[in-house]
Order: C-alpha cells, then sequence, then structure tokens
C-alpha cells in the first residue's frame, strides 16, 4: 500500500460572512477535494493535544506516527536547527527567532514582517548586534535559529511567547519570563534588535533528543525546514524543492513531482502545504481562500488523475494539522475533519464539498493522529 499525506496547514477554519457564511475551505473551488470527498470516507483527527502547544508541531509530529504527549520536544527550533547543520549539545537551548514588524504603538503587527524578502532580511539582520550570549544563523525569509549555549536555564520554567498567536496585541505583555519575571538576557536582545518597525521575536525553545527511528520508507516534502529537520530527524527523508516558500505562490507543482518521481520507493509521502496557515494568521481571508484553490489544483487534482493509472495500491489522505482562524489569527484544539480516498476505501457520507461543520455533524469515526500510519500500512504504531 503506498500512503501520500497532504496536509493544507491550518486550513480549517470557522464560517464568515464575507465569504457568504462559508469557511474559505467551502468557499474555495476545489473540484479535486470535491472528487476526493464524493468517492471517499471523511472522519475525524485528534491532531491536538491538553498541555502541548498548538501547532503543527504537535499535529504533524502525531500524523508522521508519534504519539505527541511522548515525544514532542517543547519546541521546534531543534529541527530548524538540524536543517541548517548547526552543531547540538544538550546543554545548549534552541529558540526559532523571527523577524517581527512593530508599529510605533509598540503592537505587534505581522509574525512574518510582511513575509519579508532574503534581501531585506539580510538587510536587516546585518544592522543587528547580537550579544556574545547568544548565536543566530538565517534559514529563510522571516524565519531565523537562535541558540544559546551551555543555557543554565529549565527551559520548563522559561516562558516564549508564539508571535503567531499574539498578533495585534502589545510586546511588553509578552516579554519572555524566567519563573515569572522578565528575563533580561533575552529581553535586552529583543528591545536592543529594533530597527525601525522590525524586531527579532525568540520562542519555541527546546534541546536536542534522539528519538526512535520510523518503521517504514517516508518522504516529507515541505518548504519549512522545521519539517525537513523533524522527518531527517526521525529516521525519513525529505526535500525542500525549489521555489517552495510556504506562501501563496509557492512551487507546489514542484512538491507533486517530487512526490510523483519518489513514489516508487516509498511507504509514505507527505506533502505539506504552509499557506493556508500564513494566510489565516494574518486574518486574510480571501488569500486563505486562493491558498486552498492553489492546492487543489496543482497537486490535489493532478495527484487524482495520475493514480487513476497507478497499478499498486494506494490511499490519498488529505488531513490539516489543525484549525487556524482568521479572524483571531489563532489555532484552535479541535478535532480535524478529514478525507480518505483510494484502494479499499469506501463512501461514509452523502456529502459533495467539503466542509468541517457537515464532516462534523456526521459524527464520523476520530482517530488519534499517531495512528493514522500505521492503520493503513498495518503497522504497530511507534
Amino acid at each position: 500500500m503506498k500512503l501520500i499525506i497532504i496536509i493544507p496547514d491550518g486550513m480549517c477554519d470557522i464560517r464568515y460572512e464575507e465569504l457568504g457564511g462559508r469557511s474559505p475551505a467551502e468557499a474555495a473551488e476545489t473540484p479535486g477535494m470535491d472528487e476526493m470527498l464524493m468517492n471517499g470516507a471523511v472522519g475525524l483527527a485528534k491532531t491536538m493535544h491538553d498541555g502541548l502547544p498548538l501547532g503543527s508541531l504537535v499535529g504533524i509530529m502525531g500524523i508522521l506516527g508519534y504519539y505527541p504527549p511522548e515525544y514532542v520536544p517543547r519546541g521546534r527550533s531543534i529541527f530548524e536547527a538540524y536543517t541548517l547543520g548547526i552543531q547540538m549539545e544538550p546543554n545548549d537551548l534552541i529558540t526559532r527567532c523571527n523577524i517581527v514588524r512593530v508599529n510605533s504603538k509598540d503592537i505587534l503587527e505581522d509574525f512574518t514582517a510582511g513575509q519579508i524578502n532574503e534581501a531585506d532580511a539580510a538587510a536587516y539582520l546585518q544592522s543587528v548586534d547580537i550579544p556574545d550570549t547568544f548565536e543566530l544563523q538565517h534559514d529563510l525569509s522571516y524565519r531565523n535559529v537562535l541558540i544559546y549555549r551551555n543555557c543554565p536555564l529549565d527551559e520548563s520554567l522559561l516562558e516564549l511567547y508564539e508571535p503567531h498567536e499574539n498578533m495585534g496585541g502589545s510586546i511588553h505583555e509578552i516579554m519572555p519570563k524566567y519563573q515569572g519575571s522578565a528575563y533580561l538576557p533575552f529581553v535586552e536582545m529583543i528591545l536592543n534588535s529594533r530597527k525601525n518597525d522590525l524586531m527579532l521575536w525568540p520562542w519555541g525553545a527546546g534541546r536536542i533528543r534522539s528519538f526512535p527511528p520510523m518503521k517504514y520508507q517516508s518522504l516529507t516534502i515541505t518548504a519549512l525546514s522545521f519539517l525537513y529537520g523533524m522527518a531527517t530527524l526521525l529516521g525519513g527523508r525529505a526535500v525542500i524543492p525549489k521555489g517552495a516558500t510556504g506562501y501563496r505562490g509557492s512551487n507546489l507543482r514542484g512538491k507533486l513531482a517530487a512526490a510523483l518521481e519518489n513514489l516508487d520507493h516509498l511507504d509514505v509521502c507527505l506533502i505539506h502545504c504552509n499557506a493556508p496557515d500564513e494566510e489565516a494568521h494574518v486574518h486574510n481571508v480571501r488569500g486563505k481562500v486562493e491558498s486552498i484553490e492553489q492546492i487543489d489544483a496543482q497537486i490535489i487534482a493532478p495527484l487524482l488523475k495520475h493514480f487513476k493509472t497507478y497499478d499498486e495500491p494506494s490511499r490519498i489522505v488529505l488531513l490539516p494539522d489543525h484549525y487556524t482562524v482568521c479572524a483571531t489569527g489563532k489555532h484552535l484544539p479541535d478535532l480535524v475533519p478529514y478525507i480518505t480516498y483510494g484502494s479499499g476505501i469506501e463512501s461514509n457520507h452523502g456529502l459533495v464539498k467539503y466542509s468541517e461543520q457537515e464532516i462534523i455533524k456526521l459524527r464520523p469515526p476520530i482517530l488519534e493522529s499517531h495512528k493514522l500510519i500505521e492503520t493503513h500500512l498495518g503497522l504497530n504504531a511507534g
């Protein structure tokens, strides 16, 4: 059995008056997704867990077969650092460090600094003096990794606030804290990094650890370094196609091509598409609709066409990793509606178009995310 898992990151959402009382996925023109739905089964997936951060780190690690409460590190940063080739020791604390945009009233306006391009990011970073306590390495666009060597802190007592969950609020309310008080090394670095409307923002702290290897041959296709690092640290392979950005207009065709080129040698192929999440975090409802339509037109519909002539037993699962709500820019812990299509799958509903609320009304089976792959490949959970 070949299993392809398509993750439209943060696709699930609520309904909006400006979309005629529809969610972005309901409003989008998605003939590929509709074909999957009408000829497939629906379910609800538990991708989020109490006590863990709401987001892709937890969602996708579970989808890859790892029970999140047992295996998820405190932050995604160790995976990004691994991708960038940063040497990490157990005593080093690693954080993601965004370039963010802050207005004159100290309001966090954009966690991506307006999806800053490489040239502007490089110019900004060259203007910033990083204290000797830290090392900063650039990744892509607004994304960087910050390393605190031989960090003496207990990271469970360190509060670093996720910028994408706090847009529209004052930066002074979300400054780093340790044991409940301002942690000056981080606070001073943030404040001193301010150049006009740009600023560095550390979050997602973690330390390197080991993981049991996957029990199957996998390939993860993504634009994000943290997913590349996660997949490879777990013993799989990963690809970041040229031109893949994680935004609208990303090279989605390159992602599909990478999947089809490698499929014969895989058990599982995960195709991650980040743009719906990015658009929701910046409250762009129509941008989210467009991002879903691009995924459908450039990945889902052509993939279904390919599988009509594919000889091996195969299944496709369309599984958003979590809700991201345009109205608030935040993630939700809700169960995620998903679609399964392919060999041996029979329809269990009468729907003709993907709809979060209509799938929920059906009360379909609930699947723990870490059991998804084993369910389809007949393996024991990792």
